[in-house]
């Protein structure tokens, strides 16, 4: 199993960076097809935890699975992300659908000292690998703030968080 982290400041700036480490881990471990959702993903929770964190520093980490990668956004704060409904012309709230959407599966670890939100993305032919079918102009056009649709692939909800058991985690 391969795995990469970088450690970057809680500052909006961090965002950029994490979204070009996770594009080139991505490229040297010959996994290009997983960029384009995992860049996407990384800058949603890279941006959630440079605004909304508590802390001085963020940290990023990515790792193989068998199928896929496994990408993981930790911060110091231990209020967990919730989906909202927010207008239609509120220029934020969509992003933890965004991040429902492009992966196989995710959730949020708590711990100690603030939470790690996980992600699953699937290779060839798996939920959340690559962008080639993906009509953007449809998707976009699903995203109605009004609804709040359940989540149906491990994601957290307001109801419940998905937490990764441990012995997974200390097989990682």
């Amino acid at each position: 199993m391969s795995r990469a982290e970088v450690t970057l400041p809680a500052a909006v700036n961090s965002v950029p960076t994490a979204r070009h480490f996770i594009e080139s881990i991505l490229s040297g471990w010959g996994l290009q097809e997983l960029a384009w959702n995992a860049t996407l993903i990384v800058s949603e929770l890279a941006s959630n935890a440079a605004l909304h964190a508590r802390g001085q520093e963020f940290r990023v980490q990515i790792s193989t699975e068998a199928d896929g990668v496994r990408l993981e956004v930790s911060d110091g704060s231990l209020r967990l992300p919730q989906q909202r409904s927010y207008s239609e012309s509120a220029t934020t709230g969509r992003g933890l659908r965004l991040v429902a959407d492009l992966s196989s599966e995710w959730g949020v670890t708590p711990s100690p000292d603030g939470k790690t939100i996980w992600v699953l993305l699937r290779s060839e032919g798996g939920a959340g690998g690559g962008h080639e079918d993906v009509d953007v102009d449809v998707l976009l056009t699903a995203y109605d703030d009004n609804v709040i649709p359940l989540q149906d692939k491990g994601a957290a909800s307001n109801a419940a968080v998905h937490t990764v058991d441990a012995d997974r985690r200390a097989a990682a």
